[in-house]
């Protein structure tokens, strides 16, 4: 997991020295490490996730060439030997003391509908870490949605696939309600090539409630984008939410030329998320889309007590047989 972080205080300096012609000395001491874990728990299904150790920023990469100039590898910070204790409805149910060979830590247990979940982390001398989800979340209820491939041309007669996906939802206006998109598409080509096509690549294309999908984007930089395809029902809540995503999937110079047809197929998921989930993506979203030129920290808000990350409730509904050809 790349969202390894560290405290607010070591952003402060970070973006400070990035944007300034001064330097900062700080001197005090650096705060105790945490465990860092993100896992979305779901009635009906295994309880999996990845636990790692935080470090100060710089410690670890996944560069090749950074690694062999003596930077720790990330998969270094990964800790397989935990207890991890899984209660249920304040009951000890289960407990693990060993990841797999994957170093993911999966409950036999199943959660059920309305169960409210706990999961205890305890690692060394760090401080336990509690995370909690509460799984009577409903469903979202998506009205219509449509899937189909448009061939555009830019200004310099190339021309790209872009998979189109409209949605509508219907708010229950019960509350603050937190939403996440998620992509499983792969587009096939008629000369055996095949890959994702991913939610990075989405581009709002329209929304009949503005700032809806964006809310979460920084006006600081052109790369930014809602990377984890979250948004809220602040501004729409007890009506219908209309969204028109563009997936980019790739060109092949003029569409003359182009001597295969490319067949998209997979699933699209729509969720509901808990608030503390949503609440660590969307900070996390705006940290990343920070410019240096922005003087005003990004604190990230963690979704999980005494460590970094979230664990939290997930309830999908998940729209099937998506198969289209161009």
């Amino acid at each position: 997991m790349k969202a390894i972080k560290y405290i607010l205080l070591v952003l402060v300096v970070s973006l400070s020295l990035s944007s300034c012609e001064f330097e900062i000395d700080y001197k005090d001491e650096l705060p105790k490490d945490k465990l860092v874990v993100t896992s979305f728990i779901q009635a009906d299904s295994t309880i999996s996730f990845s636990l790692y150790k935080s470090a100060i920023p710089g410690t670890y990469s996944d560069d090749f060439l950074l690694n062999m100039k003596g930077k720790g590898n990330i998969i270094d910070a990964m800790v397989s030997d935990a207890k991890a204790d899984l209660y249920i409805n304040g009951l000890k149910k289960e407990t693990l003391t060993q990841a797999n060979n994957n170093s993911i830590y999966s409950f036999n247990i199943i959660p059920k509908e309305n169960d409210k979940v706990e999961i205890r982390l305890n690692y060394k001398d760090y401080d336990q870490a509690i995370g909690k989800a509460d799984l009577a979340l409903s469903k979202p209820t998506v009205d219509s949605s449509n899937f189909s491939i448009e061939t555009v041309t830019d200004e310099y007669g190339g021309t790209t696939n872009e998979l189109i996906v409209y949605l509508e939802i219907n708010d229950n206006g019960l509350g603050d309600n937190y939403y996440k998109i998620e992509p499983n598409f792969f587009m096939n080509t008629t000369n055996k090539y095949s890959y994702p096509i991913s939610l990075s690549s989405a581009d709002l294309l329209w929304e009949n409630i503005q700032g809806v999908y964006e809310e979460n984007t920084s006006s600081m930089t052109d790369e930014s984008s809602n990377r984890y395809g979250i948004f809220s029902n602040k501004k729409f809540k007890g009506r219908t939410y209309k969204v028109k995503l563009s997936f980019n999937m790739g060109g092949e110079g003029y569409i003359k030329k182009r001597k295969y047809t490319e067949n998209v197929v997979g699933s699209f998921t729509v969720s509901s998320i808990e608030k503390q989930a949503y609440n660590y993506l969307y900070t996390l979203n705006k940290y990343l889309d920070n410019s240096s030129m922005n003087l005003e920290p990004v604190i990230i808000v963690d979704g999980i007590e005494n460590a970094y990350g979230f664990i939290g409730a997930k309830n999908s509904l998940v729209i099937k047989n998506i198969d289209i050809t161009l």
